[in-house]
């Protein structure tokens, strides 16, 4: 069953790949594989100025066979930023995935909390708390699920949303 989805989730992102513009999938990609520690706030902006909605672009590029594990991380991370039905069933996945690289299992679970647990936040700890005692993914999806944890990711997620509300306050008032 497990491989029956992975195969179905590479031909649709082979499908959904050759509609993306190669220039701008570049150009992201080299957006993402910048060495050393970068803001993911300014990651954000400098992809939403390549094109206005890159999580189809993320999405691939998570999946791409031959691209270094910290630029999949960052196009995971970033995932959270973009919480639409074809990311939400990607982090899933891959939180499911055994085969898959630890550190990417990880960071999908923490793309997922923070993408969507405003929206759902049961679905999301229920999801979750199904890979609590995972041997390669445990310890961090119980820090995920800690309440205290929670409370600062919703303030974090709260002063998003706010910066976020000025930002397109001004942009509409000029």
């Amino acid at each position: 069953m497990m491989k029956w989805i992975i195969t179905l989730l590479l031909a649709q992102t082979v499908l959904f790949a050759e509609s993306l513009d190669p220039n701008r999938y570049q150009k992201i990609k080299r957006v993402l594989s910048q060495t050393g520690h970068l803001d993911l706030e300014d990651m954000k902006r400098s992809m939403e100025s390549i094109v206005s909605y890159p999580a189809p672009y993320l999405r691939t590029l998570s999946e791409e066979s031959g691209v270094r594990i910290y630029v999949k991380e960052r196009a995971l991370m970033l995932l959270s930023h973009y919480p639409d039905g074809e990311s939400e069933n990607l982090l899933k996945s891959n939180v499911a995935n055994q085969a898959l690289h630890p550190s990417l299992r990880k960071f999908s679970a923490r793309s997922y909390r923070d993408g969507f647990i405003g929206k759902k936040a049961d679905q999301v700890n229920a999801y979750l708390n199904q890979y609590r005692y995972d041997a390669k993914i445990g310890d961090t999806v119980r820090t995920l699920l800690d309440p205290k944890i929670k409370k600062n990711s919703n303030l974090i997620l709260e002063k998003t949303n706010a910066t976020e509300s000025i930002k397109l306050k001004k942009k509409t008032n000029q």
